[in-house]
């Protein structure tokens, strides 16, 4: 069973730190009504001096009607583990939905860099889908990076708009 896979890059037009320090407090923004709630498992720096931290993030998500006969869930509860490296100046988020992975398994992995001039970051967003249902794994792999495109879009205006409110007076 191969996974679909697609990548995006885009440039926020803000410094590596100033992205990184934002980056958990990008709900709620005008994009985002579908997140429900945010809450830190663990936080810790560790034996590198990276901090390692793990969220439980809980969203709706609507199925396609032809799932939505086979779940009647339209929560969907996430994993968040990101690692912020400041000697490397790199941030790697990793995100994967715990439930409904039998249907459509999302490992999503954003990695955020500076840019080559320093003047902003690189925003490296990847996205990996799994299925397990036998007969439907490719439309819905396929639906499942459409709607990863579709929504990797509205996640960045909403992160763009909560960037320029915090930094507007800078």
């Amino acid at each position: 069973m191969t996974d679909k896979y697609w990548s995006t890059v885009h440039y926020h037009t803000y410094q590596w730190n100033q992205v990184v320090r934002t980056y958990w407090k990008r709900y709620p923004n005008p994009n985002s009504q579908h997140v429900f709630s945010e809450d830190i498992i663990s936080s810790k720096i560790d034996e590198k001096g990276r901090l390692r931290t793990k969220r439980f993030i809980t969203k709706t998500n609507k199925l396609p009607s032809w799932g939505e006969h086979l779940f009647s869930t339209r929560k969907v509860w996430l994993i968040e583990e990101s690692i912020v490296d400041p000697k490397n100046h790199t941030m790697s988020i990793y995100t994967r939905n715990l439930n409904l992975r039998i249907f459509m398994g999302t490992t999503e992995k954003v990695t955020l860099v500076p840019s080559e001039d320093q003047k902003s970051t690189k925003s490296i967003k990847e996205a990996w889908i799994e299925s397990e249902i036998y007969g439907l794994r490719s439309a819905i792999k396929s639906f499942g990076i459409d709607r990863f495109k579709k929504n990797c879009e509205k996640a960045t205006k909403g992160f763009e708009w909560v960037l320029s409110r915090t930094f507007s007076s800078e």
